[in-house]
């Protein structure tokens, strides 16, 4: 049985209940449904993220930035520049398929839940949700480290650069 979320809510069948808590309300399971499509959207938005990085790095790879550098003006950079900004690309490509998979598992979770109106899958579907946002805020602070890291760096070299011209 699939929720359509602009019909106005009918009991016609009794929930089918596995774990013999209490069934899911209509308003958690209205709100769900209307979350879904969504849920899958935005999945699928980050999986071909992911594909496009990937390919970039591939190519980037192939091509070990010579077309790049020459394209932009930056003709005397070093030869390994192009295939270090392949792996970072790589990585970043690596780093989307894990949210994006959380996403479609938790799109395809409340799937199951509208089915079943059982209390066990809106657990699972939460904790499908729980280990997006887990796995989100994670990068998140590496990346705020990260950054506060060249911040400082970057104070430093400045710093190090204007003390040494003016000796």
């Amino acid at each position: 049985m699939s929720i359509d979320p602009y019909l106005t809510p009918v009991a016609t069948e009794t929930p089918v209940n596995r774990s013999g808590d209490s069934a899911v309300s209509e308003g958690v399971l209205r709100a769900l449904a209307c979350t879904k499509p969504w849920v899958r959207f935005f999945s699928v938005l980050i999986l071909i993220g992911a594909a496009f990085l990937g390919l970039v790095a591939i190519a980037l790879f192939v091509a070990g930035g010579g077309a790049l550098f020459q394209a932009t003006g930056l003709k005397h950079m070093p030869a390994g520049v192009g295939a270090a900004i392949a792996v970072v690309y790589g990585l970043l490509a690596f780093l989307y398929i894990y949210p994006g998979m959380k996403l479609w598992k938790y799109a395809s979770r409340i799937g199951l839940l509208l089915e079943s109106r059982d209390q066990l899958d809106l657990e699972t579907a939460l904790n499908e949700q729980r280990a997006f946002w887990k796995f989100v805020g994670v990068i998140m602070l590496v990346f705020v480290v990260l950054y506060a890291v060249i911040f400082i760096g970057g104070l430093l070299i400045g710093g190090f650069a204007a003390f040494g011209a003016s000796r």
